[in-house]
Parts: structure tokens; C-alpha cells; sequence
């Protein structure tokens, strides 16, 4: 009896020992499966996200070779007065924050640059793009332009326009009188951002008004804007940070001209967007002893567009031997 319980027991011990290894083994061999799994998981989204990348990138290209895409362009020599490309130069089209040239100009012509104004108590509910002012701080003209010219900020718009002598409505005024006085006839003011104007009726219909110019008029704009040193200056800049009365850390912002990041020749640029407008881009760049104003009116791809009208023109110039009484030369926008 002795020997039989002994036995006994040894089989019961060896069948328990038996069980724990076999479930060390199952539970070591879960985690594999499982890191596999998502190894091939890994894997695959890598796979995907790499041919939509090259989706991407193909879309871009194929964009490209078709040519200019926006709606409208306009690109002149100041050095000769020559219009080197053109397509529907005339044709009255949105121009979003590009108005925020016309409203840079309006401000310097009447504030000084270190004068300070107060943010209006309505700026939360002006839509974007903004920097984030808050209502009541005192922000300088000069930082207020900073945000205007470089972030595009509509809060920064909105708070110069509600600051001038007058009022909103007199700074929207005095930015159509200022182009009046340029020759602008096909140019018209109805925000000093560039966002949309809209009036409900009674019949709860709503009139929307879009501040408009044409490709050649906002180069004409652009000119003269980028002439003055301040907006030039501010223009540049990739950051800045505003200086805040309530806030220690101010304001920070960011250009959205990411034709600054290319090695080309930049003096001046301004972006704007709509849905009504598209992508609008205003830019004059200065290679060697030209000087290139070049507007993008409607376009898909507004740095795109724009980088190959300034790569037409270069190729242009080069063939040009300017002469005195010569004669003009014009490419075809395609």
C-alpha cells in the first residue's frame, strides 16, 4: 500500500508540473502573436501612408506640368514697365487679405508706429484666421501690424479699422478713397480683412458682399505697398511675438508665406484666402537688377503658381537686352 500511494503521488505531481509548463508555454506564446500581428499592422499603414504620400506628391506634379492654374495672374518688371505674363489681368475677381495691404497703408498713414490702441470688446467673435487678441489689451501699431501683415491676423484688421478716427466705417472708407487716389477703379472695400461682408434681410436671406480688385490692380497695390519700409520689413519676417498689456507672453505668430522658406530673392509677399476666392498671393521679388511684382488671383496652388511665374519670367529677362525705346515683350500665361 505504501508503494501504490507513493506512486500515486508522484503521477499526481508529474501531471501538475506538466499542466504549469504547458500554460507558461500558451502564455508566452500569445504576446508573439499578437506582436506579430501588429508588427504586420505596422507595416501595412506605413505602406498605405507611403502611396498616398506619392498620390499626393504625383497630384502635385501632374498639376504642374499642366502650368499655371489660378484664375487670374498678373506679372510685371518695375525695372522696364514690361508685363511679362498675364491671363484675365482685368477680370474682377476676391482678393481675401490681400486688402490687408491697402489696410496696412491706410494705418501708416495715420498712426505713428509706437502709438498704442485698445482691443475692441467684439474681437472673440471675428472668425479666423486670428492671433487671439484679447478684448481691452493695449497693443501697439506696430505689433498690431506684425500680426496683420505676417499671421493675417482679422483680429488685428478689425482692431486697427475700429481704432481709427471715425470708426470702422471711416477706415473702410478712407481704404477705398486710398485706392481711388492710385487709379484703382475695379477695386472695392467692404471689410478691412478681407473676410466677407454679410447683410441679413428681413426675409432672413443673406447678401454677401466680397472685398474685389484684379490681378493687376493689387500688383499696382502691392507696388506701392512694398515701397514703404515698414510693411516691407514686417513682410519678411517669418515670427514675431506682440507685446501684451495683460499677458506676459503676448502674442505669437507665424508667417503664412511659405514662399519665405525658398531661396529666391523676396522682398515682400501677402497671402489670402476664401472660399469665395481661393488661394491669392501677392509677391515682388528682386533677382539681380530686375524687379518682379507678381499676383495670383484663384488659384489651387498659390506658391506653386507662383514659383513658376517667377521662373517664366527669370527665363524671360535673360533673353531680353534692354534698350533704350525697345520694345516690349509679353508671355502667354500657360
Amino acid at each position: 500500500m505504501r508503494f501504490r500511494d507513493s506512486a500515486l503521488l508522484l503521477v499526481i505531481c508529474l501531471v501538475f508540473t506538466f499542466s504549469i509548463a504547458v500554460a507558461e508555454t500558451q502564455a508566452k506564446d500569445r504576446p508573439r502573436s499578437h506582436s506579430k500581428t501588429a508588427l504586420k499592422s505596422k507595416s501595412h499603414a506605413k505602406h498605405v501612408d507611403k502611396k498616398k504620400r506619392k498620390r499626393v506628391k504625383s497630384s502635385k506634379s501632374s498639376r504642374h506640368k499642366k502650368g499655371v492654374q489660378a484664375k487670374a495672374v498678373y506679372c510685371v518688371n518695375l525695372r522696364s514697365n514690361e508685363t511679362l505674363l498675364a491671363r484675365n489681368p482685368d477680370q474682377q475677381l476676391p482678393v481675401a487679405s490681400l486688402t490687408k495691404l491697402v489696410t496696412a497703408m491706410v494705418t501708416l498713414d495715420k498712426f505713428k508706429p509706437d502709438q498704442k490702441v485698445s482691443v475692441p470688446d467684439h474681437i472673440k467673435s471675428i472668425p479666423k484666421s486670428v492671433v487671439g487678441l484679447k478684448a481691452g489689451d493695449k497693443v501697439s501699431i506696430e505689433d498690431l501690424l506684425h500680426g496683420l501683415l505676417i499671421g493675417s491676423g482679422n483680429d488685428c484688421a478689425e482692431t486697427l479699422a475700429c481704432s481709427y478716427p471715425g470708426g470702422r466705417t471711416r477706415f473702410i472708407s478712407a481704404m477705398n478713397q486710398k485706392v481711388r487716389a492710385m487709379g484703382m477703379k475695379r477695386t472695392k472695400f467692404y471689410t478691412p480683412s478681407g473676410l466677407d461682408h454679410k447683410t441679413w434681410t428681413d426675409d432672413d436671406t443673406c447678401d454677401v458682399d466680397s472685398n474685389v480688385s484684379t490681378a493687376r490692380e493689387i500688383a499696382g497695390i502691392a507696388k506701392e505697398a512694398f515701397e514703404n519700409p515698414t510693411i516691407r520689413r514686417i513682410s519678411q519676417k517669418k515670427h514675431f511675438t506682440m507685446a501684451s498689456s495683460i499677458d506676459k507672453d503676448g502674442y505669437q505668430v507665424r508667417t503664412t508665406n511659405k514662399l519665405l522658406r525658398d531661396k529666391l530673392p523676396l522682398v515682400g509677399g501677402k497671402t489670402g484666402f476664401t472660399s469665395r476666392a481661393g488661394h491669392c498671393l501677392a509677391t515682388e521679388f528682386r533677382p539681380g537688377k530686375n524687379v518682379f511684382v507678381i499676383v495670383v488671383l484663384g488659384s489651387p496652388d498659390h506658391f506653386g503658381d507662383t514659383r513658376l511665374v517667377y521662373n517664366k519670367a527669370l527665363k524671360e529677362t535673360t533673353k531680353i537686352r534692354y534698350k533704350s525705346g525697345g520694345s516690349s515683350k509679353r508671355m502667354a500665361a500657360n
